[in-house]
């Protein structure tokens, strides 16, 4: 009797370790990776991401979904049928995340979502790695706000029509503003596709209009350099406080050129980072995070060389991602 429920017990041990996601430490990890394209953002995300997978002894496959779903579903099934240990998508839509979820579940393999956050449905995913897009450009409003002396009138561009991250921007700017005294928009949201010659012409449209504004947010990099060119075409530049939601390398020389005014600093190198750390933890074993938003923080023309978080990262920054990954902290005081 009690040989046989040894054996069990042994049975039933063997079962829940087939069944369990994490692997051994030694074992050679393959991650798939699902991201639009390699421009930009994206560019500076997968460097981010290849920092950690190589300290971490990872190999991964990188497909891309061009931001069209059907390209995401062969894309996912693409890493399903190389037989990848984990997946981490930046998904189309929050429902092509949700089918995306289901393909990942039924193969048995995890999936981490980052950027667009799930639908409704059966699919699960292991973790959502986001930025909070409507508490940012609640955070740009306040910041403003504070920050700009008198009545604003904002002149706003935004990227692609319709995408998560552009719907849950607007929601989160445009509740903010009845919180706050004298801050308006000038126009409805216009969009400028994240490029700086349509940024360019539709800000040089927005003038020629006659429309009256005193701040430009521009919710790119590139955005934001479009419409500091059609001020300064204008002779505007000194009338109107430009802005940027990115941080990145065009902001930083932007920046330094007295052509912009203050930026949301948000690094795609960092979120890489976090998000392929966040995975490998996962995988292993270790403390991950379910759900978490990657550090953001306001800084202007006076302190981005000491606060702005940039976007070409290096394995002095592990640190500060690993404490991320364990609490949930930003803590870049921890950088070696």
């Amino acid at each position: 009797m009690k040989k046989r429920l040894l054996v069990v017990v042994v049975l039933v041990a063997l079962v829940a370790m087939m069944a369990s996601p994490v692997f051994a430490a030694d074992k050679k990890l393959t991650i798939g990776v699902c991201i639009p394209y390699e421009i930009g953002w994206f560019t500076a995300f997968h460097k981010g991401f290849d920092v950690v997978a190589k300290a971490e002894g990872v190999d991964v496959k990188w497909v891309y979904n061009n931001y069209k779903a059907d390209q995401e579903v062969q894309a996912v099934q693409n890493l399903i049928s190389l037989g990848v240990d984990g997946i981490n998508l930046t998904a189309v839509t929050p429902e092509s995340a949700q089918y995306s979820c289901q393909l990942a579940n039924d193969a048995k393999i995890p999936i981490q979502i980052t950027e667009s956050g799930t639908g409704q449905g059966r699919g699960k995913a292991i973790g959502v790695i986001d930025f909070d897009w409507a508490g940012i450009y609640r955070y740009v409003a306040d910041n403003i706000r504070k920050d700009v002396k008198g009545d604003v009138s904002v002149l706003w561009l935004q990227g692609f029509a319709g995408s998560p991250p552009v719907l849950q921007g607007i929601d989160g700017f445009k509740s903010e503003l009845p919180k706050l005294q004298n801050i308006k928009l000038a126009t409805d949201v216009q969009y400028g596709d994240y490029a700086v010659q349509k940024s360019l012409d539709t800000t040089n449209a927005i003038i020629q209009s006659g429309v009256k504004f005193n701040v430009a947010i521009g919710g790119s990099q590139e955005m934001a350099d479009g419409i500091s060119t059609a001020l300064k075409n204008a002779n505007m530049h000194d009338k109107v406080k430009v802005v940027s939601v990115n941080g990145g390398p065009m902001d930083v020389d932007n920046f330094s050129k007295g052509n912009l005014d203050f930026a949301l600093s948000q690094s795609p190198g960092l979120h890489g980072m976090i998000t392929a750390a966040n995975l490998i933890a996962y995988l292993r074993g270790k403390t991950y995070q379910t759900k978490t938003f990657s550090p953001v923080i306001w800084v202007s023309a006076q302190t981005y060389k000491k606060d702005l978080i940039p976007w070409d990262m290096d394995t002095s920054w592990m640190p500060v991602v690993n404490e991320f990954v364990k609490t949930g902290k930003y803590r870049p005081d921890l950088r070696k």
